[in-house]
């Protein structure tokens, strides 16, 4: 057969013509997704591998033939776009052309694995339902999965993420969107909603003229934004930011205006998928020292005073909160979202003992609580606080925003507004490098190459976010406020996570994290390694890295099976089979054996190391504890330890028959014995139904050893 080259005489092209037009009756028509049916075209797939590939016409029309010869051969009476592809990726690989297939190739899923997540959808996110948006959200992501796979990472980065080298989190959303991100509610206080200029795309509200209209309008933001992030979005010192609205009303006022707030966030169905978003806010029954001399926004987006001015009504919103978080909704459950971070720092305690009374309530109550202890000497006197647990100081924030040292001397980070994220996160399976390491030394080895791996991929998502951002995109990200964009790139750290420190020492030494001093001092050097590493990234590339504990909910235990896999006789796991799964981050076994008082000051011990997405976790068992007991414990962790951030976390049943929650895990109410509940527990940062939790975390769950601090 005979294909037209542009040097072949006029004649011969009109011969080789005739050949097509012969050729085309022997073929089937093409069904195109499109939805109509068209004649075979040769033309059309020498073009496209042209245009895709890089080809020249000589090496597209010699593919071409060979697919032509395939067709025929096979007497195949029926054709799709989609079946052409396959052919001529399949002639691709058969002549060696490999990257060109991989640039050719076509992305999506088999019917199969389409009608298996129609009819039992996916449960890596516990936090997402099943519901036609979220089968549709399922089915997208592959599409994106592979997108990222095969055409931005290459095929060592993209090996070192399917292999379980490392995990890239969120890899569906690499191509367009930032991970989390915390906002300043002065945005919206100052500029309505949305507050960036010339927005079209609905309408437009002016500054809020009362408190409950200002909760509704900071509710709606974390609505409106999650369609450009991939992660949780929050506001840090929302009592402070709403003080001045709450001058001059009633107690009972600012509390259903603190009920709007929460209720407004919870029933917001606009995240990923149809989930509610995942969203935090941080409190504080006092205007920090930071802020008390800042010009304090009001009503109708006015200067009212100053901050300092309005410690009264902080307190007040500070409790209020408090209240509607023991209330519940109108079932009684309790509140996963907003997630309720508290700061303590050593003065508060003794002077608002009454409020943080009242918290330990709500740890009993509904165990919604985050507690950010600011008292240790470690701990800076001002913590910005995102809503994945990444802490910085002012300071920090002034040296990553402003640049000429002399304007940092004097600068007051709220001078302007306070938007700090994470652009993205790349985990690290550290029991991984210990399989494959002789000794320590190639441990660090391998460990240092990880790192490099992880940032260069960091750096893509970085130089893709800055595109997007310049092509509108992100319209909203990319939107200004008086010629300022609302989301400055600078202001972004590159998150490295890690997971299974406990199994990579106990690999490595044989003993696990709580068991001796040397396996203790082993992972402590190897947190060492890892934050300096990050910092030294940090000065040669001029973006922020930074080392956090990565909650992991997914890659825990997608690492532990892909190590079952490759590695089967040496890999250290908790659980088995599809339960399998590593401890997260530096976190001690669930059920070590250890007393809690020795549990929370080593792990504690931890952060002043790691300092991003620390927690220590506090498992309570079904018996309500006492509270001045609760109140004298939590004292005692911040005064007493490193602890930087920690939560009490219970087990709940909650009865819909009986519209009650129950202390405990039991999947059959204690009340009316009916077996149609649902069990509540804490899964790496939030509040969810354990049946919704994935294999590895729901063995995780019966695997914890729950505290009794009875009354």
């Amino acid at each position: 057969m005979v294909l037209v080259s542009e040097s072949k005489p006029k004649k011969e092209k009109e011969v080789e013509n005739i050949n097509r037009k012969y050729l085309t009756k022997l073929l089937p028509q093409v069904f195109r997704t499109e939805g109509d049916v068209v004649p075979f075209d040769l033309a059309k797939i020498e073009q496209s591998l042209v245009n895709e590939t890089g080809l020249d016409q000589i090496l597209a029309d010699k593919i071409t033939e060979l697919v032509v010869r395939r067709i025929i051969s096979s007497g195949i009476s029926f054709l799709s776009g989609p079946h052409i592809r396959e052919i001529v990726c399949s002639i691709l690989s058969e002549q060696h052309f490999e990257e060109e297939r991989k640039l050719y190739t076509r992305i999506g899923m088999p019917l199969m694995d389409y009608e298996a997540i129609l009819e039992y959808g996916v449960d890596e996110n516990a936090n997402q339902d099943m519901n036609p948006e979220s089968i549709h959200h399922w089915a997208a992501n592959r599409i994106s999965d592979e997108y990222a796979l095969l055409r931005i990472l290459n095929s060592e980065e993209a090996h070192a993420h399917l292999f379980g080298d490392i995990h890239v989190h969120m890899l569906r959303y690499f191509d367009l969107r930032p991970f989390c991100q915390e906002w300043d509610p002065r945005m919206i206080l100052e500029h309505g909603l949305p507050p960036v200029e010339s927005w079209a795309h609905c309408s437009k509200s002016g500054p809020a003229g009362s408190l409950r209209v200002a909760v509704t309008h900071l509710a709606k933001w974390l609505g409106i934004i999650q369609g450009e992030f991939s992660g949780g979005q929050g506001y840090d010192y929302i009592t402070t930011f709403l003080a001045p609205y709450a001058r001059g009303i009633s107690d009972r006022e600012i509390e259903q205006s603190m009920q709007c707030l929460i209720f407004e966030t919870n029933q917001i169905f606009a995240a990923r998928g149809g989930q509610v978003p995942f969203t935090s806010i941080s409190c504080t029954p006092t205007i920090p020292d930071g802020l008390l001399n800042i010009p304090a926004v009001g009503r109708h987006g006015k200067l009212v005073g100053y901050y300092g001015d309005y410690k009264e009504e902080c307190l007040k919103l500070f409790d209020a909160l408090t209240d509607v978080y023991i209330q519940g909704d109108h079932n009684g459950k309790l509140f996963a979202f907003p997630k309720h971070e508290i700061k303590i720092k050593k003065e508060w305690l003794r002077e608002f003992e009454p409020s943080y009374l009242k918290l330990m309530e709500e740890v009993a109550t509904m165990g919604t609580p985050y507690f950010l202890n600011m008292c240790p000497d470690w701990m800076p006197d001002e913590i910005h606080s995102q809503c994945c647990r990444k802490f910085l100081s002012g300071n920090q924030i002034i040296e990553q925003c402003i640049h000429d040292p002399e304007e940092r001397k004097n600068a007051n980070v709220w001078e302007n507004y306070v938007t700090i994220g994470s652009l993205q996160s790349v985990s690290l399976n550290l029991p991984r490098y210990a399989y494959l390491s002789e000794n320590e030394d190639d441990y660090f080895t391998i460990l240092d190459k990880k790192i490099e791996l992880s940032a260069r991929i960091l750096r893509k998502k970085w130089n893709l976010v800055e595109k997007r951002l310049n092509t509108g995109h992100l319209p909203l990200c990319s939107g200004k406020i008086k010629g300022k964009p609302i989301f400055n790139i600078k202001d972004q750290n590159l998150s490295i996570g890690f997971t299974g420190l406990n199994e990579a020492v106990k690999s490595l030494i044989g003993f696990e994290l709580h068991e001796n001093d040397t396996a203790y001092n082993l992972g402590k050097k190897i947190l060492n390694y890892m934050v300096a590493k990050c910092n030294t990234m940090t000065e040669r590339d001029k973006k922020y890295y930074s080392l956090w504990e990565q909650p992991a909910e997914s890659s825990s235990g997608r690492f532990a099976r892909l190590d079952l896999k490759h590695f089967s006789k040496k890999a250290i796991v908790q659980s088995s089979g599809k339960s399998a799964y590593y401890t997260n981050s530096d976190h001690f076994r669930y059920d070590a054996e250890i007393p809690l008082s020795v549990r929370i000051k080593k792990q504690g011990d931890l952060h002043p190391i790691v300092n991003g997405g620390v927690i220590t976790h506090i498992w309570l068992g079904e018996q309500k504890p006492d509270l001045y007991g609760l109140w004298e414990l939590t004292k005692h962790i911040c005064l007493n330890t490193n602890t930087a951030y920690f939560a009490y976390s219970p087990d709940f049943t909650y009865c819909p028959h009986c519209r009650k929650m129950f202390r405990g895990g039991s999947f059959i109410c204690p009340q009316c014995k009916s077996g149609d509940v649902k069990v509540y527990s804490r899964v790496t940062g939030y509040y969810s139904e354990v049946n919704r939790y994935n294999p590895g975390k729901k063995a995780e769950w019966k695997a914890r050893r729950r505290e009794i601090l009875s009354m």
